[in-house]
């Protein structure tokens, strides 16, 4: 059985933290073969990012199995020559740093195609390559923050940072990993490589679409839970039970009519888009007969009730979820002999469904000597460039 579709592309990250973390663990889990080139004694920040579960820190080993590591000091002469010759052979190179760092290093876009033509290099920032804010520093909330996505997050009151982080995740990690593949498709039929130039707020600001229509249509900024969305409507809202929370999705006509049926309150037939003062009283009549009872018996009230409502389910029981583990989305597989649960991959291709974790989260630099090796560099050569400070 092969490791997967992307079995053979080799796959050079020097990101660090979540957004290519991310990206890279997709393609690691579907075969590709991703090696960390990491700074030596420090590496991947993330490494060190509590809680800590014996050697490893919880975020590494979410973000790092299926990859292996290499120590390269790229401020070094020798550590970037080893370097180039890693991507003579190399199919993706992707970096996460601040637009110009690589240039500055030698190593850049530029430098790097004319040793590989057809090499894939893709770039996550913040802002992307090009622009006023193009190398200014942020995090997550500030990319929500200038895409306008935080304005409509939250309550009446204030804006709220989402439990999420959407733009290091969509507009960073899954947008790098279409890009790569994209670009790999038109290298296959053009043996051209390519530059791919992800920016956080580009693909916040793509997720908008559908507001931004409207927007431009009326002129009109959309309003925290006043969106169709997001709370402006009875039949879309989430409700207070007695011991939690219930979310209705009853957006159909035919799913509010079978929750109005379910809840004997066919009066309210024609209140699912109420708005003014008629949808403060739906609501609030609703609140309270959600508030009268369990979310159990609830759910249990509503089980054969084709009506879209769910319980809000914690961690705990959102991950001993029966649909989430039969689609193996919390996956069994030891961490250095330490039983661990790994959150699943995704996608799902048929006839792909050899193991999720093939390989550990890697160690600082645990695959440096072997990675070496396959360029030719000898274990006395090794050594030397430890001593050097190279590796």
């Amino acid at each position: 059985m092969s490791d997967g579709p992307l079995e053979g592309l080799l796959v050079l990250d020097l990101t660090r933290l979540l957004p290519g973390g991310y990206a890279t663990l997709l393609l690691a889990d579907l075969g590709a073969d991703v090696v960390k080139v990491e700074e030596p004694d420090k590496g991947d920040y993330i490494r060190w990012t509590p809680p800590l579960v014996g050697e490893f820190s919880s975020a590494h080993i979410a973000l790092n199995r299926n990859k292996r590591s290499i120590t390269l000091n790229l401020k070094n002469d020798r550590a970037r020559e080893l370097f180039v010759k890693l991507v003579a052979g190399a199919d993706v190179v992707i970096e996460s740093f601040r637009p110009g760092v690589m240039d500055r290093l030698g190593v850049g876009w530029d430098a790097l195609h004319e040793v590989n033509p057809s090499l894939v290099y893709c770039a996550i920032s913040g802002y992307g390559h090009d622009g006023p804010r193009a190398k200014t520093a942020g995090h997550d909330v500030d990319y929500m923050a200038y895409a306008g996505a935080l304005s409509v997050m939250g309550g009446d009151d204030r804006p709220s940072i989402p439990g999420l982080q959407i733009g290091d995740l969509a507009g960073g990690g899954m947008a790098a990993v279409i890009a790569i593949l994209t670009a790999l498709h038109k290298c296959r039929a053009t043996g051209e490589g390519s530059f791919c130039d992800i920016s956080m707020q580009d693909g916040i600001t793509s997720w908008l679409s559908i507001h931004a229509a409207e927007f431009f249509a009326s002129g009109t900024p959309p309003v925290r839970e006043r969106m169709h969305l997001s709370g402006a409507y009875p039949c879309y809202r989430v409700y207070p039970a007695a011991d939690g929370w219930l979310a209705v999705g009853a957006l159909e006509p035919q799913f509010w009519a079978a929750l109005c049926g379910a809840l004997d309150r066919n009066d309210l037939l024609g209140d699912g888009f109420a708005v003014g003062e008629r949808r403060d009283q739906v609501i609030a009549e609703l609140e309270a007969l959600f508030a009268s009872r369990t979310r159990a018996e609830w759910m249990e009230t509503l089980a054969e009730v084709d009506a879209c409502v769910a319980p809000v389910n914690d961690f705990a029981e959102a991950f001993a979820d029966e649909q989430v583990n039969e689609r193996h989305m919390v996956v069994e597989a030891p961490v250095a002999g330490v039983p661990w649960n790994h959150v699943g991959n995704p996608i799902k291709i048929s006839g792909e469904d050899g193991p999720l974790v093939r390989r550990e989260p890697p160690r600082l630099g645990e695959h440096t000597a072997e990675i070496l090796g396959s360029i030719g560099i000898t274990a006395d050569e090794f050594e030397e460039l430890q001593t050097l400070g190279v590796v």
